[in-house]
C-alpha cells in the first residue's frame, strides 16, 4: 500500500488489519497509466431492445450529445491529472475521428444483466464484436496511445432497468478490454459528463467510494470516514454537491487524494 493511502486512512483514524490488498493502476488491462495517452472507443450497440438509427434527428442527437459529454469527461480528466502533476491525453472525439466510432447489433437484452446474473454473456458478445471488427493495436499506433477504453453506449429510455457500470480487469479475465457500459438514461435521467469521467476512472482501478469493497482495502469501519472527508469526489458522487443534482455543462467533482492515490497519481 502506497504511503500516501496509508497516511491517508491513519488521519482518519480509519486504518485497520482488515485491509485486504491495495490495487493502484490497472497495468494488466486495456488501461494502464492513466498518465500518458489513452483512446476512447466508443460502441453504439443496438440489442434486442434498443437500438441506433443514424437517419433520425433525435438519434443523431444524442450521438453528438454523448460525444459532448465524453470530450468535457476526457478535458476534466486531464486537468485533474495535471493537478496532481500528472500528464493525460484523452482522445474521445469519434466524430472529428470516425475510426474512434462502431455501430454494433448484438442478439441479446444487454440490460436485464442485474436481472438474470449473466453478466459474463452480456461482455463476451462486446468481446467478440471488439475481437472481429476492431484493430486495437493498430488505433493506439495511430494515435500514439498508451492506453485504449470502450465506451459501450446503449440508446435507452426511462424504463431501463440497468444501471451504468464497468468491466474491470482482474486476473484470468476473458479479454483484456476494458468495457464501459453506459445506457444513455439510468434511473430515469439522462447520464452527465460526470458519469462518464467517473465510469472511465473505473477502467484505471479507482474504486467506487460509495461501498464497501475489502478488494480495495474500503471496509464498512472506514467507508463512512472516507464520506465524511471526501464528500465531492467524483468516484463517490456524480451529482453537484451543492444541489444534489446532475449537472450537464461542466463536472462539478474532483479527485481527490484518495482516488488519486488508488490511481496512481500520489
Amino acid at each position: 500500500m502506497p504511503r500516501a493511502l496509508i497516511a491517508l486512512f491513519a488521519s482518519l483514524s480509519i486504518f485497520t488489519n482488515s485491509v485486504a490488498f491495495f490495487t493502484g493502476g490497472n497495468d494488466n488491462g486495456s488501461a494502464g497509466n492513466i498518465n500518458g495517452t489513452t483512446i476512447v472507443i466508443t460502441l453504439f450497440v443496438s440489442d434486442v431492445e434498443y437500438g441506433w438509427d443514424v437517419k433520425t434527428y433525435d438519434d443523431v442527437q444524442r450521438i453528438d450529445t454523448v460525444n459532448e459529454y465524453l470530450s468535457m469527461a476526457g478535458d476534466y480528466l486531464e486537468d485533474q491529472v495535471s493537478g496532481y502533476g500528472g500528464d493525460a491525453v484523452f482522445i474521445t472525439d469519434f466524430i472529428t475521428n470516425k475510426d474512434l466510432a462502431y455501430y454494433i447489433r448484438v442478439n441479446r437484452n444487454m440490460e436485464n444483466a442485474e436481472l438474470d446474473g449473466d453478466y459474463g454473456a452480456n461482455e463476451e458478445a462486446l468481446w467478440i464484436n471488439i475481437d472481429e471488427q476492431i484493430d486495437v493495436d493498430a488505433l493506439k499506433a495511430k494515435y500514439q496511445a498508451d492506453n485504449a477504453v470502450f465506451l459501450a453506449v446503449f440508446n435507452t429510455d426511462v424504463t431501463n432497468p440497468a444501471i451504468t457500470c464497468t468491466r474491470n480487469w482482474y486476473p484470468g479475465i476473458e479479454s483484456d478490454n476494458e468495457i464501459v457500459f453506459l445506457y444513455y438514461i439510468d434511473y430515469g435521467q439522462v447520464n452527465p459528463p460526470a458519469v462518464y469521467a467517473h465510469e472511465i476512472l473505473h477502467t484505471f482501478s479507482a474504486p467506487d467510494l460509495y461501498a464497501a469493497d475489502p478488494d480495495y482495502g474500503i471496509t464498512s469501519r472506514n467507508l463512512s470516514g472516507l464520506q465524511d472527508k471526501y464528500p465531492n469526489d467524483i468516484m463517490l458522487t456524480c451529482s453537484d454537491l451543492s444541489t444534489g443534482e446532475y449537472v450537464y455543462d461542466r463536472i462539478t467533482n474532483d479527485i481527490t487524494e484518495v482516488t488519486a492515490s488508488y490511481i496512481g497519481l500520489i
